[in-house]
């Protein structure tokens, strides 16, 4: 069973959608080039994570739907997450791990690397958020926990995609906080509708 189980709908995830396209056999689609040197501002370097994760998400969402999937299903101990898409007879898997969680009640995120949910080895790319911090001299992202509202942690989660070398960001409402979790590389497998 995953650790977090949840029937996708517009208003418990952010994804935008698209036509799936392509053939029913089984494809990798890898989204993440080589990119420009990260900015070691706090501030500009949220701005290059929000611009970075909105193009990915932007791909994923026209190359196989990403935001359209009729349930999903991550489960941290094996390192998954999977998109079930039945009308196109699609699953969509990726290895993922927790950024962290988002806590609408004191509007505060929790990398990953410090949750008491997230199985060790789990969140890895948050771990080397917080190496690259110490290592750049970024103080806003040494800490545990981080003031901020649900959008700006988009993009505080997404710094995660290019220092992690993560594919994408999926958050979701995890029944009171918001789950920020980072995918690689997906693979599209035909399922049979029988």
């Amino acid at each position: 069973m995953g650790f977090f189980k949840r029937k996708s709908s517009g208003d418990d995830t952010d994804a935008q959608g698209g036509a799936l396209g392509g053939s029913a056999s089984t494809a990798e689609v890898q989204l993440n080039p080589g990119l420009p040197p990260l900015p070691t501002e706090f501030d500009a370097l949220v701005e290059f994570a929000g611009n970075h994760i909105a193009a990915q998400q932007l791909a994923h969402s026209g190359a196989w739907g990403l935001g359209d999937a009729e349930r999903f299903d991550v489960d941290l101990q094996a390192g998954t997450i999977t998109w079930m898409f039945t009308d196109r007879n699609m699953m969509v898997t990726a290895p993922a791990q927790l950024l962290g969680t988002w806590n609408p009640g004191d509007q505060t995120f929790l990398w990953g690397w410090a949750h008491p949910s997230a199985p060790p080895g789990t969140a890895v790319a948050a771990q080397a958020v917080k190496d690259w911090a110490d290592q750049n001299g970024v103080v806003e992202l040494q800490d545990r926990k981080i003031e901020c509202d649900n959008d700006t942690c988009y993009s505080i989660a997404g710094i995660a995609s290019p220092i992690g070398d993560l594919q994408g960001v999926y958050r979701f409402d995890a029944g009171g906080p918001w789950a920020y979790v980072g995918f690689g590389n997906v693979t599209l497998n035909p399922v049979d509708p029988t």
